[in-house]
């Protein structure tokens, strides 16, 4: 299910997946940090 929009300056949810290398990572692992966390719809797509 998808949520209403996160306003800019709104603290992200708490977010877990896993890296390219299969690696869990977590947004709370980067607090305090830049971060860009980017989603797309599936590969050879625009965006």
């Amino acid at each position: 299910m998808i949520g209403a929009p996160t306003r800019p300056g709104t603290p992200a949810p708490p977010f877990e997946s896993t890296d390219h290398m299969g690696r869990t990572v977590r947004l709370d692992q980067h607090r305090g940090r830049p971060v860009v966390l980017v989603f797309y719809p599936a590969d050879d797509t625009p965006g």
